[in-house]
């Protein structure tokens, strides 16, 4: 249901609650975008959750609505509410739509695995066309066909070129018998080049293209990798409980991650003050104590301003070391192994 304020519901997401129903549901046909509430739920504190909490604080009401995902926006196609066979409790299903517009980076593909993103992008009127005023929708680069070795797509092209000129139908599956001769002729009864080639003419000039452009219809598809979905970027962000690194993931506003390839690139232009930049100051910057007599990582109660080395009972003779936090959790784990790793610092003695 729609939250109510005199529950005093805590825990409130930013999203918007307006466009919720009095069932606490999103009307079918609503605009939505990132973050607005989709289905209004709220449930009291059980129990368990009670145990040790002040009185004050017992059987609160918790807020526990869905959101749109943040990159996500669109409109509300259908709202579907049942119940569950096993438990009984109710079950919600929000669906949304969205129009999307190709664009740069979308990805294509064939029926015959020929998938690629696309390039570039032109108006209709800079691209060529045919003596008959045809004008392709794609554009592929014919090195995609002879590794490959795609024939079933020069086929299907040759096929329905011949078949949207005579008003047939035909069967350009790999095991039908056709033979590619038999097209040919078809093709060129009607008045076209037997293998499928057109005369074409640069969109921005006018002039004859001085080569052989094989032109058909093709059934081309749009896969789900669509640019809009992948793009992503981000300055500081939510880190690992763990590691103290940044999160992996679009989903979870995670970082970009700097990997072997990109350290050894910037290794081998000599760029040290920016390697340590990316792989420790930006990700998990950590300062620890060592003890210049052991080289091993030392108590520290920074508001007394206390340091001491437990292993030679030193309190004078201690540095602060910045190191990555990854670092830090590895050598405490090699410590509960009985491996004693060493830092030695400037003022260690030898």
């Amino acid at each position: 249901m729609k939250p109510d304020n005199s529950k005093n519901i805590i825990g409130l997401k930013h999203g918007a609650y307006n466009k919720l129903d009095e069932d606490g549901l999103i009307c079918p046909g609503s605009h939505v975008s990132g973050d607005d509430v989709i289905v209004g739920k709220f449930a009291q504190s059980s129990a368990e959750d009670n145990i040790g909490r002040a009185p004050e604080r017992k059987n609160e009401w918790r807020d526990a609505s869905e959101c749109l995902r943040h990159s996500e926006s669109g409109k509300i196609d259908s709202v579907m509410i049942t119940k569950c066979e096993d438990s009984g409790y109710d079950f919600v299903k929000v669906k949304s739509r969205t129009i999307k517009i190709p664009q740069i980076g979308d990805k294509f593909a064939s029926r015959h695995g020929q998938k690629g993103t696309c390039g570039t992008t032109y108006r209709q009127e800079d691209l060529p066309f045919t003596r008959e005023g045809v004008v392709p929708d794609l554009i592929v680069n014919p090195h995609a066909i002879p590794s490959r070795m795609t024939i079933g797509h020069l086929v299907e092209c040759l096929l329905s070129k011949k078949a949207s000129l005579d008003g047939s139908s035909g069967d350009a599956t790999p095991f039908c018998g056709q033979q590619v001769k038999d097209i040919a002729a078809e093709l060129h009864a009607l008045g076209y080049q037997r293998y499928g080639n057109e005369t074409m003419y640069n969109g921005f000039t006018g002039k004859m293209l001085e080569v052989k452009i094989f032109l058909g219809p093709t059934y081309y598809q749009r896969l789900k990798h669509l640019v809009a979905d992948k793009m992503h970027s981000r300055g500081r962000g939510p880190t690992q409980i763990l590691t103290r690194q940044p999160t992996e993931g679009r989903s979870r506003d995670g970082g970009l991650r700097f990997g072997e390839m990109e350290r050894d690139c910037m290794i081998s232009h000599g760029a040290a003050r920016f390697l340590k930049e990316r792989t420790m100051d930006v990700s998990d910057k950590y300062r620890v104590h060592i003890c210049d007599h052991c080289g091993l990582i030392c108590e520290a109660q920074l508001d007394k301003n206390i340091y001491r080395c437990r292993g030679c009972d030193n309190n004078t003779h201690i540095s602060a070391v910045n190191i990555p936090y990854a670092s830090k959790l590895l050598f405490q784990e090699l410590m509960s192994l009985m491996i004693a790793p060493r830092i030695r610092t400037g003022f260690m003695r030898r």
